[in-house]
């Protein structure tokens, strides 16, 4: 068979099979075995953030050309003094990002299961962010968020709104999810609920009167891989967190 005459996936009728164009029906590329399938890594870093570890990178030149030995906390591995006890005793990021799944889906099927509505993902909002910790330094922990969750339409009444709030509550609840809230906003309600475990994990569903918006958020989370890192950094700070 001609190449010309293989049709592209997504591309109108008759275009030729361009270098590098995905063919319907075709395998995709196999990920390799080392690197784990997850949401792409960014780092957000606000004025203040920036600012302040600019600072920090004038006091360790200092440091250095005066011979100074002052630990630089700016290199601890979590997010403030002493927190390397509750980051390992945490779940891990890939099992962070499967529970969050998980709960996410159960969320999404209650709400169609009673008022058969329709979701989609906007993936776009599903990433990795480097969080920093409280001297301007770059920690080894990670806020996951998830994609962002929507329906083609919402609830205009607020008994049905009552009731989808409560149906979630029960749902989060076998979950794990704590210290949950309502609130009863006039253009739409917003529940909101707490993972009773760290790392932190925040649920927030928006009913609205067009759509539902389902998002969740874990921060403070340690890959895996960086576990024996984690330890050593964090060793070197042990006697010094006073």
């Amino acid at each position: 068979m001609d190449d010309e005459s293989i049709p592209v996936y997504g591309t109108p009728d008759g275009l030729p099979v361009g270098g590098g164009s995905p063919v319907y029906g075709t395998r995709e590329p196999t990920p390799s075995a080392d690197v784990p399938d997850r949401p792409p890594v960014i780092r957000r870093r606000s004025i203040p953030t920036r600012l302040t570890g600019a600072v920090r990178w004038f006091v360790r030149a200092f440091l250095d050309r005066t011979g100074g030995d002052e630990l630089d906390w700016s290199d601890y591995p979590g997010i403030h003094a002493g927190d390397d006890r509750s980051v390992l005793d945490g779940l891990r990021l890939d099992d962070v990002l499967d529970r969050n799944d998980r709960v996410l889906a159960r969320v999404r099927r209650a709400l169609e299961a009673e008022f058969r509505v329709h979701w989609w993902a906007n993936v776009d909002t599903e990433s990795l962010e480097v969080q920093d910790n409280a001297w301007g330094g770059a920690s080894m922990l990670q806020t996951a968020h998830s994609a962002t969750w929507r329906t083609t339409s919402g609830l205009t009444s607020v008994e049905d709104r009552d009731m989808a709030a409560r149906i979630v509550g029960v749902a989060l609840t076998h979950e794990g999810f704590e210290d949950q809230s309502l609130q009863r906003l006039d253009d739409e309600w917003v529940l909101s609920a707490r993972h009773a475990d760290l790392p932190e994990s925040v649920l927030t569903l928006r009913l609205g009167y067009s759509e539902f918006e389902l998002t969740l958020q874990s921060s403070g989370v340690l890959p895996a891989e960086l576990e024996t890192e984690f330890r050593d950094r964090a060793e070197r700070f042990s006697r010094r967190d006073g």
